[in-house]
């Protein structure tokens, strides 16, 4: 048994940190019915994104007074609802808090958005690039005199986006269940998620302790002991070695002056420390560092691409990836390949009682496509 066992998450189709928080809440035990647009143009394969795998999917027009009828009786068994949709879509299709509340009102919902349901500029279009350049975070990305470099779309999309739904939805759950509340809605901005991540660095800046030129500083690449550096044969390492202690068996180990351990904050030695670093780094080849280094506290490790993570000996000891995918449910330490496959869309037709002849007719006339 998961924590989610039993808990039911209608999920109304969208793309990146939507179905990533929905395929979290499945992997940690819940049931997740995936109601597809028949009218969207997907920018992707559907068979590309893994964190679309083994939900129950259901195409329904929402356009239909019929389909909203059914998402209306399906909300009967149903926990969370999660929407990615624009301030108001959802209300102008009847599907809004308020409505979905008259139904059910222990339905936790769960509104991911970029910009939020408020604000100057909710209602227009963006993606993680642009919620993360709002947030600040952006701007500390990239090198010096370089434009700022996005970090895929980790951030605001996943980091910030899935996150925060899913403690929403573990939050919700918690108040339905513990504190008999209803009528919940969560409002999850992307933008503020991600400058939310940044607290840190917020922190540094108004401290004097962060400067505005990319690359300079003590996390962006800037220190020499937090940075990557190329080896012999083209490949990388990551240094980590932030604390001094680290920092001290990193020099040790590499057999460079012992005064750079002394000087390991000196920021105008920095450069210098870089230089020193980089060309030892380039007498050996990654996999002779990482073997070399193996087991000490230098905090070195190899800069592994998608492939090579998953065959790593850690990676393979901790079963890190399921199906050669990775996974979220590895806190778990029991049934954690079990997925809540049992039930099909037809079962739970049944358990709510929805008539076979509304059904009939909302196949019928297309409004209903069963995948």
């Amino acid at each position: 048994m998961k924590p989610l066992d039993g808990i039911r998450v209608l999920e109304i189709a969208s793309i990146g940190p939507g179905p990533l928080a929905a395929n979290t809440f499945l992997e940690l035990g819940a049931e997740v019915i995936r109601v597809n647009n028949p009218n969207s143009v997907e920018i992707l394969p559907r068979k590309s994104d893994p964190s679309l795998r083994n939900r129950i999917n259901v195409t329904i027009d929402l356009k239909n007074p019929d389909g909203v009828e059914l998402v209306n009786k399906l909300l009967k068994g149903v926990h969370i609802l999660l929407e990615g949709n624009r301030p108001n879509i959802m209300e102008k299709i009847g599907l809004g808090p308020n409505d979905v509340h008259n139904i059910n009102p222990e339905v936790i919902y769960i509104r991911l958005t970029g910009w939020g349901q408020e604000g100057t500029i909710s209602h227009t279009a963006g993606h993680d690039i642009n919620y993360l350049a709002l947030s600040g975070i952006l701007s500390l990305l990239g090198k010096k005199d370089e434009p700022p470099t996005p970090p895929i779309n980790l951030l605001a999309d996943y980091g910030s986006g899935t996150m925060f739904a899913v403690v929403a939805g573990l939050l919700g759950i918690y108040e339905v269940k513990s504190n008999n509340k209803k009528n919940i809605t969560y409002d999850v901005a992307m933008f503020e998620g991600a400058s939310y991540l940044g607290s840190l660095l917020f922190g540094l800046k108004d401290s004097g302790m962060w400067n505005d030129d990319r690359g300079t500083n003590l996390l962006d690449g800037g220190a020499p002991f937090y940075r990557c550096y190329k080896t012999k044969d083209s490949q990388y390492v990551a240094v980590g070695a932030l604390e001094k202690k680290f920092y001290k068996q990193l020099i040790e180990h590499l057999d460079l002056p012992k005064r750079m351990i002394e000087e390991q904050m000196e920021y105008e030695l920095w450069p210098e420390h870089a230089e020193e670093l980089a060309k030892v780094f380039l007498t050996k080849t990654r996999n002779e560092w990482e073997a070399l280094l193996k087991d000490t506290d230098c905090c070195v490790t190899p800069v592994l691409d998608l492939d090579e993570a998953r065959e790593h000996p850690h990676a393979i000891s901790r079963d890190s990836f399921y199906e050669n995918l990775p996974r979220s449910n590895n806190i778990l330490s029991k049934n954690k390949d079990e997925f809540n496959n049992e039930m099909s869309i037809h079962s739970i037709f049944e358990e709510l009682m929805i008539e076979k002849e509304f059904l009939d007719r909302v196949e019928k006339n297309g409004t209903l496509s069963i995948e």
